[in-house]
């Protein structure tokens, strides 16, 4: 079960990266130009959340995950923890953020609604059966 866990949080990680790398260059291309960071970010939220919320079951059934398990806690943290790591990553190569000015980030709004989504993500695959 703890191998089954792991991959499915890499395919979590995976999928929703993706998701959310879409919707960022959205954000930051379209959005952020016309209403602002703090606005743009608020709307990127939805979007994402709604991934977050329905992705995470399909793809905890998808490998046999049990409902309210530790496989399923173990799956939203494994993702973070990619999640977390290529962030941190892209944003040193694409923005030369360290990863202490990462960190500052989630003192602002933007990064308190970010700081919410990464819960949502790790904490989803166990809340949604």
């Amino acid at each position: 079960m703890i191998a089954r866990a792991f991959k499915a949080g890499a395919v979590y990680f995976l999928l929703l990266y993706v998701v959310g790398f879409i919707l960022g260059a959205t954000r930051e291309l379209l959005l952020a130009p016309r209403l602002g960071v703090a606005v743009a970010s608020a709307l990127e939220a939805i979007p994402m959340f709604a991934a977050i919320f329905h992705f995470a079951p399909l793809i905890a059934r998808r490998f046999g995950i049990p409902p309210k398990s530790g496989g399923r806690m173990l799956m939203g943290l494994a993702g973070l923890t990619l999640l977390i790591g290529a962030e941190i990553a892209m944003t040193r190569a694409m923005r030369g953020l360290s990863p202490e000015q990462w960190l500052a980030h989630f003192a602002s709004f933007e990064g308190a609604i970010y700081a919410v989504l990464l819960a949502c993500f790790a904490a989803m695959p166990w809340l949604r059966r």
